[in-house]
């Protein structure tokens, strides 16, 4: 199979490809095959490694950005979303990045120049080290506020 190969300095506006360079776990999770497309350059702007993680029996997807190593978590993710996967990552993106007071202007500009997702498989095992620090801590937290609130709800 040969790898795409993409370099942002050729492309037009709205040409980039957002990367989702997802572990075998999501991959088998989101029933894409294992012979997807390699892609062994990529704008790591543009490119965010993605872990699936369980903390208190439901899914989240965890993401995070090869450049910056912003991570961004997909919380409450049910199978039938995965369909929409792109868009929903795009406005929880968009909801964080608002939140930290980054400008409008460079949040639609950045979101408008993902033309479209490509789903492909990890190649960076320090961002993946990075990515899965975050997720025992996601684990951890998960824990913690289940000890403290298990039953404070139950009536």
């Amino acid at each position: 199979m040969k790898p795409c190969i993409i370099n942002r300095s050729n492309q037009r506006r709205g040409d980039i490809l957002l990367v989702i360079r997802s572990t075998k776990n999501l991959l088998r999770d989101m029933k894409i095959d294992k012979t997807i497309t390699t892609i062994d350059i990529a704008d790591p702007f543009f490119s965010w490694h993605a872990n699936l993680v369980f903390v208190n029996k439901r899914k989240h997807i965890v993401l995070i950005n090869d450049l910056s190593r912003l991570s961004l978590t997909l919380a409450g993710i049910r199978s039938t979303q995965y369909k929409n996967l792109e868009n929903i990552f795009k406005e929880q993106l968009k909801n964080y990045l608002i939140s930290e007071n980054i400008n409008n202007s460079t949040i639609n500009e950045y979101l408008n120049e993902c033309n479209e997702a490509v789903y492909t498989t990890t190649n960076n095992r320090s961002i993946l080290g990075t990515l899965n620090d975050i997720v025992l801590i996601m684990q951890e937290v998960g824990k913690e506020l289940e000890k403290r609130y298990i039953g404070l709800f139950d009536s």
